[in-house]
C-alpha cells in the first residue's frame, strides 16, 4: 500500500462517488484529498479534507474505502500528518449519517468522539458529528510511540 498525494481531484471524486449523500466532489468545495492504493495501483481508500477553518484550527474529513484493510499504522500516520502537522489544526471533524453504522464504527475505532446530532442533517436521516482534537490524536494508540 502507498499514499497518493499528487492526485487530489481524482481521489476526491473517488471518495465522493462512495458517499451516497454527495452528488460529486464539488460538494466538498476547496479540498485536499489523500488516497491509498494497493501494489497494483488500484484505489483502496481515501480521505478528503475540506471546510478548512484556519482561524479556528479546524478541518472536516470525509473517508471512503473499497477494502476494510486499507489502513496500516504507517498510512494512518501519513494521512494524519496533513491536518495536524501541515495545516496545524487543533481539531478534525467528521459528519456521518446516523444510518451509516459502519462509518461511525470506523470513526470510533480511529479515536473520534461523538459530539452531537444535527437533526435531519442528511434529509430524512440525522447527522452525527464526531471530532478528534490534536491532543487526543497525539495520545491515541496510532500516534503513540510513532517514529519522529
Amino acid at each position: 500500500m502507498r499514499l497518493v498525494l499528487d492526485r487530489s481531484a481524482a481521489v476526491a471524486a473517488w471518495v465522493a462517488a462512495r458517499i451516497p449523500q454527495l452528488e460529486s466532489a464539488a460538494d466538498f468545495g476547496a479540498c485536499m484529498a489523500i488516497g491509498v492504493e494497493g501494489a497494483d495501483g488500484s484505489p483502496l481508500g481515501g480521505v478528503v479534507f475540506h471546510n478548512w477553518q484556519p482561524r479556528f484550527g479546524s478541518v472536516e474529513a470525509s473517508f471512503a474505502s473499497a477494502s476494510p484493510r486499507w489502513l496500516s499504522r504507517r498510512i494512518i500516520l501519513g494521512i494524519m500528518a496533513y491536518p495536524f502537522g501541515q495545516l496545524g489544526c487543533r481539531r478534525l471533524t467528521a459528519v456521518t449519517p446516523k444510518r451509516a453504522r459502519e462509518a461511525r464504527a470506523f470513526l470510533d475505532a480511529f479515536g473520534f468522539k461523538r459530539e452531537g446530532v444535527i437533526r435531519q442533517g442528511f434529509g430524512a436521516d440525522d447527522a452525527i458529528v464526531s471530532g478528534m482534537l490534536k491532543r487526543e490524536w497525539e495520545r491515541s494508540r496510532w500516534a503513540r510511540d510513532a517514529p519522529g
